[in-house]
């Protein structure tokens, strides 16, 4: 069966290329402008007037800037709040009165990663009860994902992390590009050698999402590399395929930078 989908979060890094490599004429896409998922009645009008258009809704919408977030922390009047709780929440409330299949993107800043409770993390695996160990991006979508998961049981969340795509992307910088953009600047900075992180190629990703979506299996999945690799092999590898150089990254410590006041939490071991 060609599923038929409604997203929301079209323009950004992942949802944007997800477009791209599905089939145009099988999407509706609002603009933000044309539609905010914080609105209530918004969304449950347009769900009204376009449910015989699609299938399947993919929420990739969120507020992603993990320490802009931060500056909102414990704020649920807040942008963050608004966008990863209230509208989650909301699209899930559309989805689960018109019967339509849900999928929402997460991320592994739902754990905190520590050296008490570290990664790689299985799909069973129960996030915190609290934010003390993780950053309120973090919190918000794990709250987000909580709610989801009591208003729509026909839904999944598919948790990824450092997502990179090999398409250009203009409005925002992923991990690899970010990477390549400092180097030839001539900014690279130290890179953590004892960070745990299992970066996903946005295709990838977007591969797998169509299969969720074929198969409406509700659930919690990961979505992300089979191997972890740190910030510091990830950089040197890049660099050298990509640019024909080594050993250019110097090698920094996650941990240690933790340490300094007011840093956002995040997780060293995801």
């Amino acid at each position: 069966m060609s599923e038929k989908y409604l997203i929301f979060g079209g323009s950004g890094l992942i949802g944007s290329r997800f477009i791209e490599l599905v089939l145009e004429e099988k999407h509706v896409v609002p603009k933000e402008e044309e539609l905010d998922i914080t609105d209530t009645k918004a969304l449950e009008d347009f769900f009204n007037k376009h449910t015989g258009e699609f299938d399947v809704v993919i929420n990739f919408a969120a507020y992603t800037n993990v320490d802009g977030a931060e500056k909102e922390r414990g704020d649920e009047t807040g942008m963050v709040w608004k966008i990863n709780v209230i509208g989650a929440e909301n699209v899930a409330k559309a989805a689960q009165k018109h019967g339509k299949f849900l999928i929402n993107i997460s991320t592994d800043f739902v754990f905190p990663g520590t050296d008490e409770n570290p990664g790689p993390y299985k799909e069973t695996a129960k996030p915190p009860e609290n934010m003390n160990n993780i950053g309120w991006y973090g919190w918000t979508k794990l709250v987000g994902e909580k709610r989801i998961q009591k208003i729509h049981s026909n839904s999944v969340i598919v948790r990824t992390a450092y997502p990179f795509r090999a398409a250009p992307y203009e409005l925002k910088l992923d991990f690899a590009k970010n990477i390549l953009q400092l180097f030839d600047q001539d900014k690279l900075y130290p890179m953590f050698s004892d960070q745990q992180i299992t970066p996903v190629f946005i295709d990838d990703l977007v591969e797998a999402l169509e299969r969720i979506a074929e198969l409406k299996k509700p659930g919690v999945y990961h979505v992300v590399t089979t191997d972890t690799t740190s910030p510091f092999e990830f950089g040197n590898y890049l660099l050298k395929k990509a640019r024909g150089v080594k050993g250019v990254v110097k090698e920094g410590s996650m941990k240690e930078f933790l340490k300094a006041s007011g840093r956002t939490p995040r997780p060293r071991l995801g």
